[in-house]
């Protein structure tokens, strides 16, 4: 496969995952197919990603959301094709920018994680602690992410379905604590906040499937990751996946009927035309949860891309809601694929 196309592959299939498992279980009933440190570092799949999200806030109290992913294509001799793309909003401002980058890096075996550097631009960790940096217009971030939970392996073995799409292997960091700092115009503040990690790799295959993706990290410590797999041709889904990690203790697989994502309101980009739901509850009986999800940004689609057509909306999301009848808050990102016609195969979406 010539470069562009395995780059257009890497960003059709975004940070995704799906299966199902009995009522809250503790992860800990199968063999696991992942292995880490040693899985940290890149494999020889069609398809590879690292994707980190998160919320920042200067030393004058002003939030910045963010998400960063580095997707890999399948070699080519020891020639490695990497698409990067970043979002960042100033939410404060009201701005909401996107940008990304390509290199063809050198197949290094001895790598112990993701470690990749072009035109100031960075991401390189070692499973620990994770380096990022990254510039948009008139805004450039530094920031230094440390892991402060045991990775979650999904399903429990790091193995989930994409359906038709194929399998992947499928591990999360869902708290890293964050310093950094963020230049705006060359005046240059410190930043601190909360970050969540995803890397997943396979060898899925074709198109036809969208889905609905949530990652949330409550004020009580706790963390939920939460997506719902949808058939291109009609929106009847595939499957639902689910983690819930305790603040202190093992992380949960959740049944996929126990979880319920309903959005209450349509958001129409004026860029593309494309309608994406808005605003989302969230509930999960099993544990008394219910949480309602609201975007910080609106605006947060990431389009006009130059090595894949196909929009998607990634942002921030504002969390309340109660557990156990008590008041609950925090923050999260929802991810949705699928919407625009073109990921799809399906005629173009407006202009």
């Amino acid at each position: 496969m010539k470069f562009p196309v395995l780059v257009l592959c890497a960003a059709l299939f975004l940070t995704a995952a799906c299966g199902g498992a009995a009522t809250p279980t503790a992860l800990t009933a199968a063999q696991p197919l992942v292995s880490l440190p040693e899985d940290e570092a890149p494999h020889e799949a069609n398809i590879e990603w690292w994707y980190f999200n998160g919320l920042l806030t200067d030393d004058l109290g002003l939030e910045y959301s963010y998400h960063y992913v580095t997707f890999q294509g399948a070699g080519a001799g020891t020639a490695v094709p990497h698409l990067l793309q970043a979002s960042l909003g100033d939410l404060t401002a009201g701005e909401h920018l996107t940008g990304e980058k390509v290199i063809l890096g050198a197949l290094d075996p001895d790598a112990v994680s993701i470690d990749v550097s072009i035109d100031g631009w960075s991401m390189s960790g070692d499973g620990t602690t994770y380096r990022l940096a990254f510039g948009l217009e008139d805004y450039s971030l530094e920031l230094t992410a440390v892991s402060t939970k045991s990775p979650v392996l999904h399903q429990g073995i790091g193995l989930v379905s994409l359906g038709p799409a194929g399998d992947t292997y499928y591990y999360s960091r869902t708290r890293l604590e964050v310093t950094g700092t963020i230049t705006i115009t060359g005046e240059q503040r410190p930043v601190t906040g909360l970050a969540w990690m995803d890397h997943q790799w396979g060898d899925v295959r074709g198109q036809g499937v969208g889905w609905d993706w949530v990652s949330v990290q409550l004020d009580d410590g706790t963390d939920l990751m939460a997506v719902l797999v949808w058939d291109a041709s009609d929106r009847t889904a595939i499957a639902r996946y689910s983690t819930f990690v305790l603040a202190n203790g093992p992380a949960l697989i959740l049944a996929p009927d126990d979880v319920s994502i309903t959005s209450r309101e349509t958001w129409t980009s004026p860029a593309t035309g494309i309608a994406y739901p808005s605003g989302w509850t969230l509930t999960v009986p099993s544990l008394n949860l219910e949480l309602e999800l609201e975007p910080a940004l609106l605006d947060s689609e990431f389009a006009g891309s130059r090595y894949t057509p196909a929009a998607y909306w990634e942002g921030e999301v504002r969390v309340t809601g109660t557990r156990q009848g008590r008041s609950i808050s925090g923050r999260g990102f929802v991810e949705l694929v699928g919407y625009d016609p073109r990921q799809l195969g399906g005629a173009a979406a407006s202009p």
